[in-house]
């Protein structure tokens, strides 16, 4: 199958290895990390087992790469302008895309350059970080989960496709019908935990762990996003809140992608993560006294007021 990446950070770069190693056609479109790839290779050191790759195939435009039969976009929602030029090269009459992207709208802005019934959303719970170029450590996690942006018998059963070729790649799966629900399960951890590190100046989460208070503060977010997702018609698993604050405490040193970009100066995917999320939230009706509060931190860390 031949399957474009667009994005080269640790997200990419790690799903990437994996549908190469298990056989795939893989490109890599790439911006900042063009030269070392291309000259040395991919290495992911992962808990899943390592992947050495000395020979990637990695383009800086996508029309360099052509049509293809799956486009796996993992760049940050902060690049979206990008669409206008970059899938319209990769798409033929079968080409389907799916966004890997953390929150909520990138499939929407998707939608304005390709037809919406060839999306689907992909939400992936990973710890990977991109320590130097070429070099990925994948830390836990790694599972995805898959639905049609446009919900259809059609799309239901492409997602199980799409879900047992991330699996034939060694990574767990899961696909559903409908992608507003799998978004909603996803921010009851992105929402408090990359929002709370970057609000509290860029730190890891061992250092979030270290007050008591945070953790508390977490809880109480994730329990709003729940309601949140309910207002909106989505029930979550009762013991989700649970699962997220057992694994979070294990993830030590890790620094959520937002706190990583706000320490090196570079954009925030705030309307993805908080922005859009809270504006459904409030279109249900939902009462978020703590999901608010760290919206305003949040916009205060990043000087948006």
């Amino acid at each position: 199958m031949k399957i474009a990446i667009l994005g080269a950070g640790a997200l990419g770069c790690y799903y990437g290895a994996r549908l190469q190693e298990s056989g795939q056609d893989v490109s890599f479109i790439v911006r900042s990390e063009y030269g070392y790839l291309k000259e040395h290779g991919l290495e992911v050191k992962s808990l899943h087992g390592d992947i050495s790759l000395p020979h990637v195939k990695v383009y800086r435009d996508p029309a360099e790469v052509g049509p293809v039969d799956l486009v796996v976009v993992a760049w940050k929602s902060t690049a979206n302008a990008g669409f206008a030029k970059a899938l319209p090269p990769l798409m033929g009459p079968d080409t389907v895309v799916v966004t890997l992207q953390n929150g909520m709208g990138n499939a929407e802005e998707i939608a304005r350059i390709i037809p919406a019934d060839r999306i689907y959303v992909g939400l992936c719970f990973i710890c990977a970080m991109r320590a130097e170029p070429g070099h990925v450590t994948h830390l836990e996690g790694g599972n995805i989960q898959f639905a049609p942006f446009v919900p259809s018998p059609e799309g239901s059963e492409k997602a199980r496709e799409l879900s047992e070729l991330f699996a034939s790649a060694g990574i767990k799966t899961r696909a559903f019908d409908a992608a507003e629900q799998i978004q909603w399960y996803k921010l009851v951890w992105n929402i408090p935990f990359n929002g709370l590190c970057l609000a509290l100046g860029g730190i890891s989460i061992a250092e979030l762990y270290q007050n008591p208070e945070n953790v508390a503060r977490a809880r109480r977010i994730m329990e709003e996003v729940v309601q949140a997702a309910r207002a909106r018609g989505y029930t979550l698993p009762d013991d989700l809140v649970e699962f997220h604050l057992s694994r979070t405490e294990s993830m030590g040193s890790f620094i959520p992608s937002s706190a990583v970009d706000y320490n090196a100066g570079r954009p925030i995917e705030y309307m993805a993560i908080w922005g859009d999320p809270l504006a459904k939230a409030h279109q249900a009706g939902a009462s978020l006294p703590e999901w608010e509060q760290l919206d305003r931190d949040i916009r205060k860390r990043l000087n948006m007021d």
